[in-house]
């Protein structure tokens, strides 16, 4: 049931990716906009669900903006939707990819080696394999980056690494991502007027992917995230998140019409193998 659930997290996870590219390159639609939707639509969603399914006899807090934690998780998933949406307007796809994931995976493994969770020798090895075929799958051919939307996207996974750290010990996962996106969407709102740079998108599909990112993709995929880190770990949900890429140009061939070269199906395959020999093979290996 486990990776079942994780299954359905990844998959999350790519369909915001694509949903992303699809708004902001496609249909030129405003980042801040987009960001506003996204993490507003999550909050809906997800308030209806803990009002509907909250676990009888379990105490909803109803005003959790008094709390310190409230205002944390909405800064680290502010800091990464924002980032996220800033970053892709003048970024390669593939820089950017490279940017946000190889920054969560260092991040994420130091804090969990911070935390006590020493690797073994060939959970290292696929660590190195992984992290190759990502820089082989995400980088040839890519155009040369701007600099500041490269530190916007190295900025926006500091801020995911954040929100997956804060999730790791969620006791109440629908509770603690309903209050992040309450929160990301209080934060976003305030700053809406100095970020928004166009209103006048009068095209339908772009609000719709807006919608389907922040119901669908974020609200739902990010608490099912939380509802299954602390069976993961920090390293190992480093190391699976590694297949997004993988999952996300799979389906931009499918939807996109995007193709898919040689070198690009084997680093996919390298990408796959060093989170199997990192993941898979722990209890075997581990001292």
């Amino acid at each position: 049931m486990l990776y079942f659930q994780l299954t359905i997290v990844l998959l999350a996870f790519a369909a915001n990716s694509l949903l992303c590219r699809w708004a902001l390159d496609v249909h030129q639609f405003d980042p801040a906009l987009f960001s506003l939707i996204r993490l507003a639509s999550g909050a809906v969603i997800l308030s209806i669900l803990l009002r509907r399914f909250a676990p009888p006899g379990s105490k909803v807090n109803i005003m959790p903006w008094r709390e310190r934690r409230f205002w944390k998780l909405g800064a680290a998933l502010a800091i990464y939707a924002l980032g996220f949406s800033w970053a892709y307007l003048r970024l390669d796809t593939g820089i950017g990819a490279f940017i946000l994931f190889a920054t969560i995976q260092i991040v994420m493994q130091f804090a969990a080696f911070w935390l006590g969770d020493r690797l073994s020798a060939l959970q290292w090895v696929g660590i190195i394999i992984s992290f190759t075929g990502l820089g082989w799958l995400l980088l040839p051919g890519a155009a040369a980056s701007d600099l500041f939307s490269a530190g916007l996207m190295f900025i926006a996974a500091l801020g995911w690494s954040w929100f997956v750290m804060l999730g790791k010990q969620s006791q109440q996962p629908l509770q603690d991502v309903q209050q992040a996106f309450m929160a990301a969407s209080a934060i976003t709102l305030v700053l809406f007027p100095v970020l928004l740079q166009e209103w006048l998108h009068w095209h339908w599909m772009p609000w719709l992917l807006a919608l389907l990112s922040g119901v669908v993709a974020s609200g739902l995929g990010y608490f099912l995230w939380y509802r299954i880190l602390p069976k993961l770990g920090l390293s190992k949900a480093a190391q699976f998140q590694l297949l997004v890429p993988v999952i996300a140009l799979l389906m931009g061939m499918f939807f996109l019409g995007e193709t898919l070269g040689q070198q690009a199906l084997a680093a996919m395959a390298l990408i796959i193998t060093g989170v199997a020999l990192s993941t898979f093979f722990r209890r075997a290996t581990a001292p």
